[in-house]
């Protein structure tokens, strides 16, 4: 698999454009065939705000991407984020977070 298609990356970046409240942790699209999967994993406890505005950004990159099915999976964790290729996985932003030991 490669890294995120260029216009995929373009898009995302795009919608999330004054979508990321304080309580985003990371978000990250993926794309296999024309399924698209728009990842958010947000801090435990989240606002409705935070949650309308990715969800309006994953509409936004349906709108750009209207052959493909785009799927949101928006969740809360405080578990450590996932430790994996950046930019295979398609990872759009991570909040910085302080180093826990």
């Amino acid at each position: 698999m490669d890294a995120i298609d260029p216009k995929l990356r373009l898009s995302g970046q795009r919608a999330l454009l004054g979508a990321i409240y304080p309580e985003v942790r990371l978000v990250k699209l993926r794309r296999d065939g024309t399924r698209i999967t728009f990842t958010a994993i947000c801090d435990r406890t989240f606002s409705d705000e935070a949650l309308d505005a990715l969800t309006t950004a994953a509409a936004e990159i349906a709108a750009d991407f209207p052959d493909c099915d785009v799927g949101e999976r928006i969740v809360g964790s405080t578990a450590p984020l996932p430790v994996e290729d950046v930019l295979m996985e398609g990872w759009l932003f991570q909040r910085a977070e302080p180093n826990v030991s």
